[in-house]
């Protein structure tokens, strides 16, 4: 997070070298900065993380203060592809972005006054096929669990007509969290996608024929059209 805050600032600063003066642009804070809100210089997200997916769009706000011009602001990313920002509106000193999926990914957002680069704060944003409800623990034994270790989505490249029913695939990785109940050796939990509306499309089923802690396993499924939401049952 510091390597990518560290760039940020650097980038920020490159592109106001024509407007400030090298002492200005030296007054950027060089800590590691939680989001959200900035430290002490003026500027307040209503968010420090945002997650959109591929049919969905998100929006906040960045308010500087009262008397502050908000047609001032810029944002800049670490990695622009992941997902896009937009401004939509301003009032006063407060300013509305649009966020919109890109490619996918994670990234950090800067949002800063372009005339004074001091003035800025940070947010976390996650491009994600699916809007992902992973809870901390899975299964339904409390002696036996296991948790989500990573996921990627990837092409759906069965393309025969009968079958387009998919739109990607997803890869999951869970690991043995906790083994204490040897008479609870096959475990499993399942998981759940979802449309816009909370219906139900697909029961996927998670499981290990045999547990061992710490060990990782590994699913796919496939990833229904008009799916928004990924569950997993939880305990």
């Amino acid at each position: 997070m510091k390597t990518k805050i560290k760039k940020m600032k650097n980038r920020i600063c490159s592109a106001m070298a024509f407007c400030l003066t090298l002492s200005a642009l030296c007054v950027v804070p060089a800590t590691d900065i939680s989001a959200k809100e900035s430290i002490g210089n003026g500027l307040v997200l209503s968010t420090d993380t945002i997650t959109v997916t591929t049919d969905t769009a998100a929006t906040f706000t960045a308010a500087l203060g009262e008397g502050s011009d908000a047609s001032r602001l810029a944002c800049i990313m670490t990695d622009s592809t992941v997902a896009s920002i937009t401004p939509v509106a301003y009032a006063s000193n407060v300013a509305a972005f649009q966020v919109n999926y890109g490619s996918g990914g994670s990234t950090t957002a800067a949002i800063y006054n372009v005339d004074n680069p001091a003035v800025v704060a940070y947010m976390t944003i996650t491009a994600t096929p699916l809007i992902m409800d992973i809870p901390a623990r899975l299964g339904t034994n409390h002696n036996n669990y296991c948790k989500v270790v990573s996921y990627e989505f990837v092409p759906y490249d069965f393309t025969y007509a009968n079958f387009n029913d998919y739109k990607s695939t997803l890869n999951i990785q869970y690991q043995c969290a906790a083994y204490k109940d040897d008479e609870y050796n096959r475990w499993g939990c399942y998981g759940y996608f979802y449309d816009a509306a909370g219906n139900v499309l697909s029961k996927v089923h998670l499981y290990a024929s045999s547990l061992a802690k710490d060990r990782i396993y590994h699913s796919e499924f496939n990833v229904p059209v008009n799916a928004v939401r990924f569950s997993i049952e939880g305990f």
